[in-house]
């Protein structure tokens, strides 16, 4: 299982943007590369690496943090 770091690294190339650059307030609108493509690849990672199914709650997240916050509550990270 991944590390909340390993996992912001993993977003962040996924997004094409520097490591350590994403902050918990980005959103689809601050961030480039997020877009619905990367989306599906978001929701593969979860699933490959957490054993998290995507459910709207994920794929709605407004924000960095709010992913994060939703992918805690269901154990990531632990």
């Amino acid at each position: 299982m991944m590390t909340r770091l390993e996992f912001q690294n993993a977003v962040e190339d996924l997004f094409k943007v520097p490591r350590g650059s994403l902050k918990a307030t980005d959103t689809r609108g601050t961030i480039e590369g997020w877009e619905s493509f990367a989306d599906v690849d978001l929701l593969n990672l979860i699933e490959k690496e957490f054993g998290i199914e995507a459910e709207a709650a994920i794929a709605e997240a407004e924000t960095y943090g709010d992913l994060i916050r939703i992918l805690e509550s269901k154990g990531a990270f632990s």
